[in-house]
C-alpha cells in the first residue's frame, strides 16, 4: 500500500516520494527545578513543550522540480496549523504548521531533488480524526456507559483510549426543572443554584378559628388531660379538679370541687398547621368573654393561655375577682425568665356588677360586650385595654416562637360562690402568616440545552453564554487515559426525572 502524507486538504505525496518520516516519542518536557544549599535541585514543576516532525521526500523522476518546489510551497505554506494525517496511523491526526523553508537539493542528473519539510506540532500531541460520543443511546458500547442512580445522580464511565487525559464537551438536557448541576471527576465543577428549591413558601391572612356556638366549642376545645394544673402565676396555680362545658352562652364551670383554695377546669384547643406543615408565627386573637356577678360574695378566675410547640405560655389573659366586694380586675401575664408567669402593664379594674372600669361608661365584660383581643407580631406581644396596646417586646427568639395550643382555665374558690355569668363566649383566631407553598421556575427547564466545555471553559445556556452560573470554588477539569474513568453527575433532590447526558471528546495521543 502506498504511503500518503496529507496537509490540510492536500496530499503532499502527490507530489512526492516519501523517504524518512521523523516522528519523535512524544513531545518534550520542560522542567523547572530549585538548586538545594546542600547540592543539587529540588524538583518544582514540568510542562510538556512543542514537537516536531521531520518529513524527508523526494520528488518523482522527471518531474518538473521548479513546478514541485512551487506547488509544496503553495500548499504548506497556511498561516494557521491543519491537520497532518499520515497513513499509517490514519485514525489520528496533528494540528500542524510548517516551520521554516524547504530546502531542495537536485540530483546531478537533474530528474529529481530531495528536500525536508518540518512540520511544527505546538500541542505535541495527536488526536483522533473521529469525535467520540457517548450518551444515553450508545451506553454501554465502546465509549463507555451512562448509569442513571436512585439518589438523583448519574455515574458515567468513560473509555479514554487515547494516552492523554481528555477534556470533553458535555452537554446536558433537563427533562425536569433543576436548579443546579454537579460534574465531579478529578475536581467538581458546579453550576447553578444547589440551594435553590422548587417550591416557595408565601403568606397571606386567614381567619383558622371562629367559634360561636356550642358545636364549635365541643368539637375544637377539649378536656385538657395534659394538664394537672394551670401554670403558675404569683398564687399557686390552679388543679385541674373540676369540669368545663358548654352552657347557655359558651363555656362554664359545669362540675366544682372544694379541695384547695383555688378549683378550675381546663380545656385545650389545638391550632391548626397550615398547608406547609408549620403553626403560626403571627397571630391575632379575639375573643368575647362574660364577666359580671349577680351578688357581691362571688368570686372567680378565668384565664386564656396562649402556649408553644411544648406548651410553654407566651402570654395569658386572666379576669380575676379573689372575694366579696365590687372590686374585679383583667391581668395580662407573660412568661418571665424564671419560667412563670408575671404581671405586664398593671392591673385594670372595673366593677364586676356592671363590667365597667372607673370613670367608664361603657360596659366591658356584660352579655352586649366583652370583646378582648392579643396579637402577636415578630418578637412583639400586644393586649388591648379600652382600645389601647399594651405591648411587650419578646426578645428575638420570640420572632419564631410559633402558637400551638390555647388552654382555657375557670376557676371557683373555696367556700365563696361563683361568679354567676363567667364564660368564654365566641373565640377567633387568624394567621397572619398562613403559609402556602408557590411553584419557583427553576433556572434550567426542561429540554434547555446546557454545554460545559471543559477544554475551552466556557458554560453555554441555550446558545448564549452562561459562565455567570459557575459556581465559584469549583473548576473545570480533565479526565485521564484509562477504561472506565468515573464521571458523578448530580442534581437538585426535587428533580423528577434525571437529564439526557451526552460527552464528546477527541482522544489525544503522544
Amino acid at each position: 500500500m502506498t504511503f500518503t502524507v496529507k496537509f490540510g486538504n492536500n496530499f503532499l505525496t502527490d507530489y512526492m516520494r516519501i523517504i524518512e518520516v521523523h516522528r519523535n516519542l512524544g513531545a518534550g518536557i520542560d522542567s523547572t527545578t530549585e538548586d538545594k544549599i546542600s547540592g543539587g535541585s529540588n524538583f518544582i514543576r514540568s510542562r510538556r513543550n512543542k514537537s516536531t516532525i521531520e518529513v524527508e521526500f523526494r520528488t518523482f523522476w522527471k518531474d518538473d522540480i521548479a513546478g514541485t518546489r512551487r506547488k509544496l510551497a503553495e500548499i504548506t505554506s497556511s498561516e494557521v496549523p491543519l491537520e497532518l494525517i499520515f497513513s499509517d496511523e490514519p485514525n489520528i491526526f496533528y494540528q500542524a504548521i510548517r516551520s521554516g523553508e524547504i530546502v531542495l537539493t537536485e540530483s546531478k542528473s537533474k530528474l529529481f531533488a530531495t528536500g525536508t519539510i518540518t512540520f511544527l506540532v505546538p500541542k505535541g500531541y495527536a488526536e483522533s480524526v473521529d469525535t467520540k460520543t457517548l450518551n444515553n443511546d450508545n451506553s454501554g458500547q465502546e465509549n463507555g456507559t451512562i448509569i442513571n442512580n436512585d439518589d438523583n445522580s448519574i455515574s458515567v464511565l468513560i473509555n479514554n483510549n487515547g494516552t492523554l487525559p481528555i477534556f470533553p464537551t458535555i452537554k446536558i438536557t433537563p427533562t425536569a426543572e433543576s436548579g443546579f448541576f454537579g460534574i465531579a471527576g478529578q475536581n467538581v465543577l458546579e453550576i447553578g443554584n444547589p440551594d435553590e428549591a422548587d417550591e416557595e413558601r408565601k403568606t397571606k391572612q386567614t381567619t383558622i378559628a371562629d367559634f360561636k356556638n356550642q358545636s364549635d366549642f365541643d368539637t375544637n376545645f377539649v378536656d385538657a388531660t395534659d394538664w394537672t394544673t394551670s401554670w403558675e402565676t404569683n398564687i399557686p396555680p390552679i388543679p385541674n379538679n373540676s369540669k368545663l362545658k358548654w352552657k347557655t352562652d359558651g363555656i362554664r364551670m359545669s362540675t366544682f370541687s372544694q379541695a384547695a383554695t383555688w378549683n378550675g377546669g381546663i380545656k385545650r384547643y389545638v391550632v391548626p398547621k397550615d398547608s406547609t406543615n408549620q403553626y403560626p408565627v403571627n397571630w391575632h386573637a379575639q375573643f368575647n368573654t362574660f364577666f359580671i356577678q349577680n351578688n357581691a360574695r362571688q368570686a372567680g378566675r378565668f384565664q386564656l393561655y396562649f402556649c408553644d410547640e411544648n406548651k410553654q405560655p407566651l402570654a395569658m389573659f386572666e379576669i380575676f375577682k379573689g372575694g366579696a366586694g365590687q372590686n374585679a380586675e383583667l391581668i395580662f401575664w407573660l412568661i418571665g425568665g424564671d419560667n412563670k408567669m408575671h404581671k405586664f402593664g398593671g392591673d385594670k379594674p372595673f366593677n364586676a356588677s356592671t363590667g365597667k372600669a372607673p370613670g367608664g361608661i361603657t360596659s366591658l365584660f356584660d352579655a352586649a360586650h366583652g370583646g378582648q383581643a392579643i396579637i402577636k407580631q415578630g418578637n412583639k406581644i400586644s393586649f388591648y385595654w379600652k382600645g389601647v396596646a399594651y405591648s411587650y417586646l419578646m426578645g428575638d427568639a420570640g420572632s419564631s416562637t410559633k402558637l400551638a395550643y390555647v388552654y382555657v382555665v375557670e376557676a371557683s374558690r373555696q367556700n365563696y360562690p361563683v361568679i354567676n355569668d363567667m364564660s368564654l363566649k365566641s373565640f377567633k383566631l387568624t394567621n397572619l402568616n398562613d403559609g402556602y407553598m408557590v411553584n419557583v421556575v427553576n433556572k434550567y427547564q426542561p429540554n434547555d440545552e446546557i454545554i460545559v466545555n471543559m477544554d475551552a471553559k466556557k458554560i453555554i445556556v441555550n446558545g448564549q453564554g452562561a459562565n455567570s452560573d459557575y459556581i465559584t470554588g469549583s473548576d473545570f477539569f480533565p479526565i485521564p487515559a484509562g477504561e472506565n474513568q468515573k464521571i458523578d453527575i448530580v442534581y437538585s433532590s426535587f428533580t423528577t426525572s434525571p437529564p439526557k447526558i451526552e460527552f464528546s471528546w477527541e482522544e489525544r495521543i503522544l
